[in-house]
């Protein structure tokens, strides 16, 4: 998809981060090298163990050629996004397999341990966490196992609600399919266009309408898992009490323990009505407290979305012209509004809120919001607000992209708490961010939003920005990281709300889940990979 951000936007964009930060350091950024200009490592897997792969696999379906494998040895976050920039080729995968069935994965799988190789389990490439790099050295050699080939719809069970998926299948084509037929998973991550089901799976994905329809991880009703072991396969359209539940086992293991080959996900039928608007709450207090009432009211939202008073003004730079965040927003309401409501115009927060559903459901929901709002004092900024949102809500990773290329650092963290909790979590992970950018000496800007809001807690996402320090990126990456990751652990939040754990978040397993937990999936591990061969370096400290 050859998609950009609007270079309008882009540029008064620019122009506030100039204002806010100043300008890139000498030496930052610049645009990333065309695929031809790196030096690409050998395959360090010999001509005669690739000729016996592809043996035991169909015509084309192996490659050790150099592109390919530069193309499926990253993912996306800031370090990998900068390592492919700068050309430096730490880790690369050896082979790329495209097995087409389940007999062929396991082919694969077998040779690998046949011959102390790893495995690297391969959807979209989306993973922020490092959850596709091939990070160790503990073997001879990487193959990446694609699922490019597994994208079929397998079946709709239209009474039941229950469709059946080849995993590689992406959220596009999952969605068209779905839709066709009158029905929705209902999963719209920011990855949506490039993602697959079984990573979404695979790493407990949350998306941006699931307040309302949940996560994958919730929808999972059946499965075929490739373990190093054999497949394991479980369907259950309706709870049972026959033992554990197998899929607690799979869900979240992010290949280091089989791969997601086939799952049967509870499906709703299409929402006959869907109604979506842009709020503007008084402060960040008001806002939260809403988004808790809405949470926990029915009819359930389908977005629940808030951000803070700084994201909100890097939001509304790229809509309007006028300077300061109180005269965007006088753009957009007219002169006396603000006034008229007794608002101060540096402390607004703007909200997502949309409702999906029968028209019955929508209207009610409305009516609830109706009432919320007035009760919050917030203003209704309309329903083409709302829609200019949902047209535009997949842009975000194009914009990260100009930035890089300008020189600035920009990284997301994210974790989820409780109600009581999430207030006190936001201000910890805000002060220990800057102050980690004060002792690094360099300015930060830091804009947070709730998102994937329950009745019990919310998550919270909270975007960076910064002017890289040319040749110390790493270092200024990590003392965030720590800052940030210690912060929300001391403050109650989770480890990871959504993102997984991969392997930027292994060093905080061990204080995040306790030796009993750890010990449990080690010993899953011994079980199901007895040669370690699958996903090394990834979730397991």
């Amino acid at each position: 998809m050859d998609r950009r951000f609007p270079a309008e936007r882009l540029a008064r964009i620019r122009t506030f981060l100039h204002h806010r930060l100043g300008v890139p350091r000498e030496g930052a950024g610049g645009p990333p090298p065309s695929l031809h200009a790196w030096k690409i490592p050998p395959s360090r897997v010999s001509p005669e163990l690739v000729s016996r792969l592809r043996d035991s696999l169909p015509q084309g379906a192996v490659s050790a050629e150099g592109e390919e494998r530069l193309l499926h040895s990253f993912g996306r976050a800031y370090m990998d996004l900068l390592a492919l920039r700068h050309g430096q080729i730490q880790h690369l995968t050896d082979l790329v397999a495209h097995p087409a069935s389940i007999p062929e994965i396991l082919a694969t799988l077998r040779f690998a341990e046949e011959n102390d190789l790893a495995v690297v389990p391969w959807g979209g490439g989306t993973s922020v966490v490092g959850g596709v790099a091939p990070t160790e050295d503990s073997h001879h050699g990487v193959i990446t196992l694609s699922m490019g080939r597994f994208t079929d719809p397998i079946s709709l069970d239209l009474p039941s609600r229950l469709a059946r998926f080849q995993c590689g299948i992406r959220g596009p084509e999952l969605e068209s399919y779905l839709s066709a037929r009158g029905t929705t998973l209902g999963h719209f991550p920011q990855s949506f266009e490039y993602s697959t089901l079984g990573g979404w799976l695979s790493t407990r994905s949350s998306g941006q309408a699931s307040t309302r329809y949940g996560d994958p991880s919730h929808r999972l009703r059946g499965a075929k898992v490739v373990t190093p072991r054999g497949v394991v396969s479980w369907e259950q359209g309706v709870a049972g009490a026959s033992g554990p539940d197998l899929s607690g086992i799979f869900l979240g293991n992010e290949g280091t323990l089989g791969i997601f080959a086939e799952a049967t996900m509870a499906v709703d039928l299409a929402p006959a009505a869907s109604w979506i608007t842009v709020l503007l709450f008084p402060d960040w207090y008001a806002g939260v407290e809403a988004i808790r009432t809405l949470a926990q009211s029915a009819p359930t939202p389908a977005i629940l979305r808030l951000s803070d008073r700084e994201e909100t003004e890097l939001t509304m730079e790229g809509r309007a012209p006028a300077a300061g965040l109180g005269g965007k927003i006088r753009d957009r309401l007219g002169p006396r509004i603000l006034e008229l409501r007794k608002m101060d115009p540096e402390s607004l927060c703007l909200a997502v809120v949309g409702y999906e559903g029968t028209e019955g459901e929508v209207r009610r929901g409305f009516e609830v919001l109706k009432d919320v709002c007035r009760a919050a004092g917030a203003v209704d900024l309309g329903r083409p607000a709302g829609e200019a949102w949902r047209a535009e809500r997949f842009l975000l990773p194009f914009l990260r992209d100009d930035l890089l290329t300008d020189g600035w650092l920009v990284e997301t963290l994210e974790t989820g708490a409780s109600w009581t909790d999430i207030g006190p979590l936001a201000h910890a992970v805000q002060e220990a961010l800057q102050a980690a950018a004060r002792k690094e000496k360099f300015p930060l800007f830091v804009g947070t939003h709730l998102s994937h809001a329950v009745p019990e807690g919310s998550g919270l996402y909270f975007s960076l920005i910064a002017p890289q320090f040319p040749h110390r990126e790493e270092q200024q990456w990590t003392a965030l990281k720590e800052a940030a990751t210690g912060a929300l652990l001391r403050s109650g939040g989770l480890l990871s709300h959504h993102h997984g754990i991969g392997r930027l978040h292994r060093p905080w397993m061990r204080s995040a889940r306790g030796e009993i937990s750890l010990g449990a999936l080690e010993a899953l591990k011994a079980y199901f990979d007895p040669h370690r061969i699958m996903n090394p370096g990834k979730l397991l400290p």
